[in-house]
């Protein structure tokens, strides 16, 4: 920065701030200083009975921060170091077989796919899938794409003329957060011993709703994430 130039000002209804840079010839310091200006007497006391807070809540957002990153850090590293057993390639060798068959013998639908079979007007394509995902009316689970890039896909069997299945919602709450997407999605297309002839709870979905939620209640409280 040339010396004559002034630090630009941030400007706002009530509050300017300005960066104060150190005098010429120093080092740069690690403590930064700022010239803060306030428009309004109230706005000011306020600011003045904040910042003991606000020091605080800086602090312990920026100690949990470098803790998370610190986290991720270290998984990538595991996850680098980490040779897999010949029985882990094994077990995730027969989940990605069971995952496939529920995929291809039920479809899938992408959150574009159903905003525009429900004719949806948001700019936001994923905006409909999100939102009935939030209200835990229906569960996306993890699967690559064409190009080998993994994407969240929404089985197609919680959906009638693509509208969640009411009583979808009744088994995802019984099961709370609990239970993993894709054990969800297994759950559904496995046979229960709780329905009549251990039926897959996908074929009773819309048979006979109200034993399907009732199955979910009272597998919930054995469900594993």
């Amino acid at each position: 920065m040339n010396k004559n130039t002034q630090p630009p000002v941030q400007s706002g209804d009530l509050l300017s701030f300005q960066p104060c840079p150190p005098p010429p010839g120093t080092l740069q310091p690690r403590r930064h200083t700022y010239l803060i200006g306030i428009e309004d007497d109230a706005a000011s006391q306020v600011l003045e009975s904040v910042m003991p807070l606000l020091d605080r809540l800086l602090a312990e957002k920026t100690a949990e921060v470098r803790e998370r990153r610190l986290e991720q850090m270290v998984d990538f590293m595991t996850e680098q170091m980490l040779v897999p057993s010949t029985v882990d390639l094994q077990m995730a060798r027969q989940l990605a077989t069971r995952h496939a068959r529920v995929l291809n013998e039920f479809g899938y639908l992408s959150a574009e796919q159903l905003a525009d079979a429900n004719r949806s007007q948001a700019a936001n394509r994923h905006a409909l899938a999100d939102n009935w995902r939030k209200r835990r009316q229906v569960f996306a689970v993890r699967h690559p794409d064409a190009s080998a890039r993994t994407r969240e896909v929404f089985p197609a069997f919680q959906f009638e003329q693509h509208k969640p299945i009411k009583a979808v919602q009744a088994i995802l709450e019984a099961f709370g957060e609990h239970k993993a997407p894709w054990k969800i999605a297994l759950w559904f297309t496995s046979n229960n011993g709780w329905l009549p002839d251990q039926a897959r709870p996908v074929d009773w979905l819309t048979r006979d709703p109200e034993a399907v939620i009732a199955a979910a209640r009272q597998d919930a409280g054995g469900s594993a994430a």
